[in-house]
């Protein structure tokens, strides 16, 4: 028996992944929030998660456009807008890298 992680998700169809951006995958169960990062209050969460080590950078250097806030009390950083992600949520394409959505709908996802 394989202990890959790809083999563990093909096991348990239950598990479902939210693409966070550039490959960046967090279990959608585990999402209590999705944020826009510009306010002052969510630049402070920002700063308490790192003091505390529960800061996950997934913006690949690129501008944080959204804070994703987990049940584990971690935070997630995105590249993409919160607008977009709810988006992938609720019309259930949670897999989508960003080539496939710029080639889905005819527009630059940077």
């Amino acid at each position: 028996m394989s202990n890959s992680y790809k083999d563990f998700i093909a096991m348990d169809e239950k598990v479902k992944l939210l693409n966070i951006g550039h490959g960046n995958m967090v279990l959608v169960d585990r999402i209590i929030g999705i944020v826009e990062a510009s306010s002052l209050p969510m630049k402070r969460l920002k700063e308490r998660a790192f003091g505390e080590n529960l800061l996950v950078d997934a913006t690949k250097g690129r501008k944080t456009r959204s804070i994703i806030i987990t049940d584990s009390k971690h935070i997630f950083l995105s590249a993409l807008n919160s607008k977009a992600l709810n988006e992938r949520l609720a019309t259930g394409k949670l897999h989508r890298t960003a080539s496939q959505l710029e080639f889905e709908e005819g527009e630059f996802v940077s």
